[in-house]
């Protein structure tokens, strides 16, 4: 067994595709962290001279009002002027800490910035969310500024009770630690899950390169198998250490970040005046889910490629229903779908790791039944599954794993 798997090994690392996504990784994560990362520019971000703008414009605004006779203003302009005036001396508040240094109290100050222009923002149809989020999914505009807006005033708030030093990269998720936990709330899964594919396409397939040599092992079909998945899932793993490369040049250069920052997570639109629509995790514990979502994913799509290969035999195949599986979800995943489908029970579901966790998807697609537990448990079933239908198809006398 012991030799069986050194040579499996050497297979698969020596693999000219294995070894070229394994290269290009690296690329990419060295190209994110030195070009991308530093450009990183949010929607949501502690700018001054916007908040003086801002705070500038609506004061000069307020002062005219006062000075005018108020039966010759029109009944908005009012209602304008009586938001302004509640909302700018918070502007005026925290620029204020920020020239003195005090982020303390501007993340205090800023939480309850988000959660007042944020309330006004939603009940009126002459204002709206920061112009950045109509620039793309404009259908989604409205939803994505307010969501953000109360994931602000929850993460501010955090800060604001925080007990560790801040810092404005913090505030601005800049940290190497806030800067994964984005790219897991984007596309940072699905590239993992794709190469972990890739590696894995030709795993059993390869064997026919070198019939003769496999053939000596004492070893049964199904042992051989469960080597293969063993070897690819080790593999697979092997793809976090570019990342990490890149995660140590973001820290140096924005800092590291640490474990207890917050990380909110969504919970119950409906009660979101009173108490707020987030709860929320320390960094820590959102980074631990999604990697046990993602190492879950691993297995699931090693299983399914060598069930693939054990079937069908022919790589394209399994790129194929790798594919399926990996965007499958694409096929019926919108806004509000949660309403009419139970799309909690499909494993496809929970490809997008970050979302899960955070449970944006619940707010997105409208499913209160979305939940990393219950993906962590659905993703095993499918796996033991797949294993099962593997074991029993291999244990078959007539099945041959070279021929």
């Amino acid at each position: 067994m012991r030799e069986y798997l050194k040579i499996e090994f050497k297979h698969f690392f020596m693999n000219k595709k294995n070894i070229f996504i394994y290269i290009l990784l690296t690329f990419a994560a060295f190209f994110y962290a030195y070009k991308v990362a530093p450009a990183y520019d949010p929607i949501e971000k502690v700018d001054r001279e916007e908040i003086e703008a801002r705070y500038l414009t609506r004061q000069e605004f307020i002062e005219s009002i006062e000075k005018r006779d108020n039966e010759d203003i029109h009944p908005m302009t009012i209602q304008a002027y009586h938001m302004f005036s509640e909302v700018n001396p918070l502007d005026k508040a925290r620029l204020d800490v920020l020239d003195t240094g005090d982020l303390k109290k501007y993340a205090q100050l800023t939480s309850e910035w988000y959660f007042k222009t944020n309330y006004m923002t939603y009940y009126n149809e002459h204002l709206s969310y920061n112009s950045r989020y109509y620039m793309k999914q404009r259908e989604l505009a409205f939803d994505r500024g307010f969501y953000n807006s109360l994931e602000q005033y929850a993460r501010y708030g955090a800060y604001a009770k925080a007990d560790y030093e801040l810092s404005i990269n913090q505030f601005e998720q800049r940290t190497a630690l806030q800067t994964v936990e984005r790219l897991l709330n984007g596309p940072l899964p699905i590239i993992l899950i794709t190469c972990a594919l890739l590696l894995t396409i030709d795993v059993v397939l390869k064997d026919r390169l070198h019939p003769s040599v496999l053939k000596g092992f004492p070893l049964t079909d199904w042992k051989k198998l469960l080597s293969k998945m063993f070897v690819a899932y080790i593999g697979s793993l092997a793809l976090f250490f570019p990342l990490i490369i890149g995660f140590v040049v973001i820290g140096m250069r924005s800092g590291f970040g640490h474990f207890q920052l917050p990380s909110p997570v969504f919970t119950n639109i409906s009660e979101w005046q009173q108490v707020g629509s987030f709860d929320m995790m320390t960094l820590g514990t959102f980074l631990a889910q999604s990697l046990a979502l993602i190492l879950m994913w691993f297995l699931v799509v090693i299983a399914v490629v060598i069930l693939c290969s054990v079937l069908f035999r022919h790589e394209m195949v399994n790129l194929a229903v790798g594919t399926l599986l990996i965007f499958g979800e694409r096929f019926y995943l919108s806004r509000n779908v949660g309403y009419f489908w139970d799309i909690e029970k499909v494993p496809t579901s929970y490809i997008q790791v970050g979302r899960i966790v955070s449970k944006q998807y619940n707010f997105f697609l409208a499913s209160e039944s979305l939940d990393y537990l219950l993906g962590i448990q659905l993703l095993a079933i499918s796996a033991a599954i797949v294993l099962i239908i593997i074991m029993l198809i291999a244990k078959n006398k007539r099945f041959m794993l070279i021929k």
